[in-house]
């Protein structure tokens, strides 16, 4: 039987008085490459869609403009054009 392995964890804290004191100290335990991240949502974020959005920019990977796709990708299903 193979060695058990550890599933990441995950960690969900909400600061509804949004001290500064708490919001620094999570931000200061941001260190992506150690698999700790800390999400801060931008204000009034309400959706998937922003959720997704500021996750993306936790990870280091800015989000993209709807409908934008980078140099060499294509939305799925669509044929990148000739050239």
């Amino acid at each position: 039987m193979p060695p058990a392995t550890r599933q990441p964890s995950v960690t969900v804290v909400i600061d509804r008085d949004d001290d500064l004191i708490h919001t620094h100290t999570a931000l200061a335990a941001h260190h992506p490459s150690s698999g700790r991240i800390t999400l801060h949502p931008g204000p009034g974020t309400t959706s998937e869609t922003g959720l997704a959005h500021d996750l993306l920019a936790a990870l280091g990977r800015p989000p993209l403009l709807t409908g934008r796709f980078p140099p060499g990708v294509s939305p799925p299903g669509k044929p990148l054009p000739p050239g």
